[in-house]
């Protein structure tokens, strides 16, 4: 196997591997195979680790300690913490003490400011706000980077990453949702590291989809090292994060990125390209993080746009149509009362409610029968 390749993560001078490993996918009833993962992991060469206290019912960070234990100080390990109104120095800081004490290291290499907009960052700079106890803490030595992650508009992006503030940005960016590729531009203008969240847009490019997989020059196995791959030909971008979970996938995704020598700039014009003609799907695509959920009427939104999105993508209506009406009724779009809970905490702002209406008239049982009617 090739060896794992390592980029500049920006003027913060570290290397990082072009793989790097998101934690809130791990398994969380199997501590014993989070810990395998992690220590897969690190024996790969991957070195940089996303985690957060919030993460998998609380989770997270108790699954990634075991595989870190002893080893932690020769990683880019992250943490991370959003702001509110109610944010202090103090309490930021306790996040960050805690976080650590959880993990079981006594240095960060990154905390970052999580779930953080434009309209944050007012919150973020206030006198005695969390800004104050990261540079307190950085001065300590407690931690030497900060970053940031979030959903916001990608020229509000632009704005955050020009405040000079963060020596990191972690963003979503895959081959059907680019939206974020002037920031990811702009961003390596200015030296700040990009790390790309979503980069096989939540597993749904798991799936096979084999006009994805010719898009790299000389085909790809899989729609997934497809994804990575596209997201690495992107040169501002310092690595992919990807939540992984199994041994397997740790193995085929280091293959993958490990072998993976660049494309030429014709081959990425021309991918891009391609990727234009499946524009219609919108850029602010659903990767099935749940922030939408629990709908009060119990409808399964991720799932539903799930296939939606594998039916307008990749033109799978029969297999999506039938998997629709094998969900339990209660769950599908038809169950949807247009409360609008789910909206406001949607990061993409898809407009959910138009979108379950619209699923129900492509998926459901009446467009099923005129689907039959017509053959």
């Amino acid at each position: 196997m090739a060896a794992m390749q390592y980029r500049a993560l920006g003027k913060t001078g570290l290397k990082v591997s072009a793989l790097a490993m998101g934690c809130m996918r791990l398994p969380e009833n199997d501590s014993d195979l989070a810990a395998a993962v992690v220590d897969a992991a690190v024996e790969a060469g991957i070195n940089y680790f996303e985690t957060t206290r919030g993460y998998i019912n609380g989770k997270c960070q108790h699954l990634v300690a075991p595989g870190l234990k002893g080893r932690s100080r020769g990683l880019i390990v992250s943490g991370k913490a959003g702001v509110n109104e109610e944010t202090t120095a103090d309490s930021y800081r306790q996040e960050i003490d805690l976080q650590m004490q959880i993990l079981g290291v006594d240095y960060l290499e990154f905390f970052q400011v999580g779930w953080f907009s434009l309209e944050k960052l007012p919150l973020l700079t206030k006198d005695d706000g969390a800004l104050t106890a990261l540079d307190k803490a950085r001065s300590e030595g407690i931690i030497s980077h900060i970053g940031f992650t979030g959903h916001d508009q990608p020229e509000n992006v632009v704005k955050l990453v020009e405040t000079g503030i963060f020596d990191s940005v972690t963003l979503a960016y895959n081959m059907v949702n680019r939206s974020y590729a002037p920031a990811i531009r702009r961003a390596a203008e200015l030296g700040v590291g990009v790390v790309v969240m979503c980069p096989v847009a939540g597993g749904m490019l798991a799936a096979p989809a084999p006009q994805l997989q010719e898009l790299i020059p000389g085909g790809s196995q899989t729609t997934a090292a497809a994804a990575l791959q596209f997201v690495l030909a992107n040169l501002g971008v310092s690595c992919a994060c990807s939540g992984m979970n199994t041994l397997q996938m740790v193995e085929e995704n280091v293959a993958t990125v490990a072998s993976f020598s660049g494309m030429h700039d014709e081959d990425w014009l021309r991918m891009n390209g391609v990727l234009d003609q499946f524009a219609t799907v919108g850029d602010r695509f659903c990767t099935a993080c749940g922030y939408c959920m629990d709908c009060p009427e119990g409808v399964d939104i991720p799932g539903i746009f799930r296939l939606y999105n594998y039916a307008k993508v990749y033109g799978l209506e029969d297999w999506a149509r039938l998997q629709y009406q094998r969900m339990d009724p209660a769950k599908r779009a038809e169950a949807c009362v247009k409360c609008g809970t789910c909206e406001p905490n949607c990061p993409h702002k898809i407009s959910i409610m138009d979108q379950l209406e619209e699923v129900a008239e492509a998926l459901g049982v009446s467009a099923g029968t005129q689907s039959r009617d017509s053959e």
